[in-house]
């Protein structure tokens, strides 16, 4: 039985399945309109963290919203409940047409009266696909804005073989990753935002996701909570659990798999990390 109460459980997530897709649906509609790329990429995330900033202040007043505008903020560190916001994940992808590999993130950590503490709500939106990815399955919402051109295709192409997929970083892939490919038997897939990659593991496009920049606490959040609540595996790449909420602001890898190939992956990697 969890620690959280059942009703402010349902509460919390729906409030994070709504602000993901209200974000999505301002980013969709600002997407389509005539402003250079150069611009169009920080005046959407300022928007797109107005939305869900502005909404939290009134629903949830005293919560603490942390993102990559404060992240030296240290209030969170003595709340009981934060939200965690990536507002557009995947600049890139985003500013690019036809690109559909961008995502809005929403978490919120609680900890309870005895001290108990976690991912209690998460949502991954899709904007592209008018989809939210959460632990218990996808959403879908109608985008307020006419798509211009055809509906976007998977993430990526069907598979055509048994072996092992591996989502990467298009801009900068784990330097092993040709070597631990080969290793595997597996292929890689390279695309733009961790939301993205998390979503092609969750829809089986892909079985595992492996990321080696560095992530911010806000960048996997709702990433860690989707893929727990899923009964998939997200640790850092040396098996060690990643816990949120802490003073250290920046964790250096993560991996995102199906459980049965976690194992494996883990073992494979370790010459690596």
């Amino acid at each position: 039985m969890s620690p959280f109460p059942a009703h402010g459980r349902t509460n919390d997530q729906r409030s994070a399945e709504d602000l993901a897709a209200q974000a999505g649906r301002m980013l969709t509609n600002l997407r389509v309109s005539r402003i250079a790329p150069e611009e169009l990429g920080p005046l959407a995330e300022a928007e797109a963290r107005a939305v869900i900033v502005d909404r939290l202040a009134v629903a949830r007043p005293g919560d603490v919203v942390y993102g990559e505008w404060c992240p030296d903020a240290t209030d969170r560190l003595e709340a009981d409940r934060v939200w965690f916001v990536d507002p557009l994940d995947g600049v890139s992808s985003y500013v690019t047409e036809g690109r559909p590999d961008w995502a809005v993130h929403v978490a919120l950590w609680e900890k309870n009266s005895e001290g108990v503490s976690g991912i209690t709500a998460c949502a991954i939106a899709m904007p592209a696909y008018g989809r939210v990815l959460t632990g218990r399955g996808a959403t879908t919402y109608q985008p307020l804005s006419i798509i211009r051109g055809p509906r976007p295709g998977p993430l990526v192409p069907p598979r055509d073989d048994d072996r092992l997929r591996i989502a990467v970083s298009e801009s900068d892939p784990p330097e092993f990753a040709e070597e631990l490919a080969e290793k595997l038997d597996a292929s890689l897939v390279h695309l733009g935002s961790g939301g993205g990659k998390t979503a092609t593991v969750v829809e089986d496009e892909c079985d595992a996701y492996i990321h080696t920049s560095g992530h911010h606490q806000w960048d996997s959040a709702a990433t860690y909570g989707v893929v727990r609540q899923r009964g998939l595996h997200a640790s850092r790449l040396d098996g060690s659990e990643l816990v949120y909420n802490v003073e250290e602001t920046e964790f250096p890898d993560l991996l995102v798999c199906k459980q049965d190939v976690a194992e494996k992956i883990i073992e494979a990697v370790r010459q690596y990390v």
